[in-house]
């Protein structure tokens, strides 16, 4: 359909189909960690916190898309050449899911809890979330 073209062509691009591939992939390691952390390490698995995170990762691809309808729409009316949007987007979210497979893993090995990479790792999630 020529209409949804502009929203289609964002994603036919090897760089955001590999950046959309690694996020999907960052998020269910991520599921997977954490639910054998709170199964086997922690022993308190909660049905309902991991509704809650499967949701969280819904809402995630949920702003993927919508940065791809940005850029289609850029893409209809101005060619910038690249998907600025989808782009920035995607990799702020492959991040965060990094950050939350290194908590998992730190909760999972408490030594790591005073490793300097990970003592920077939760100052800077602190001051994002507004905890200092």
């Amino acid at each position: 359909m020529p209409v949804l073209d502009p929203f289609i062509e964002p994603l036919r691009g090897t760089a955001a189909q590999t950046l959309i591939i690694a996020l999907l992939m960052l998020s269910l390691l991520d599921v997977l960690m954490g639910s054998a952390n709170a199964m086997f390490v922690q022993h308190d698995f909660s049905s309902h916190k991991f509704r809650e995170g499967l949701i969280r990762k819904l809402s995630n691809l949920g702003v993927v898309i919508a940065a791809d309808i940005v850029d289609g729409m850029l893409l209809g009316g101005l060619d910038l050449g690249y998907q600025p949007v989808l782009m920035t987007v995607t990799v702020s979210l492959a991040l965060m899911e990094l950050a939350s497979l290194m908590e998992i893993y730190a909760e999972m090995h408490p030594e790591i809890s005073a490793a300097p990479w990970y003592q920077m790792l939760v100052r800077s999630k602190d001051g994002i979330n507004g905890e200092e």
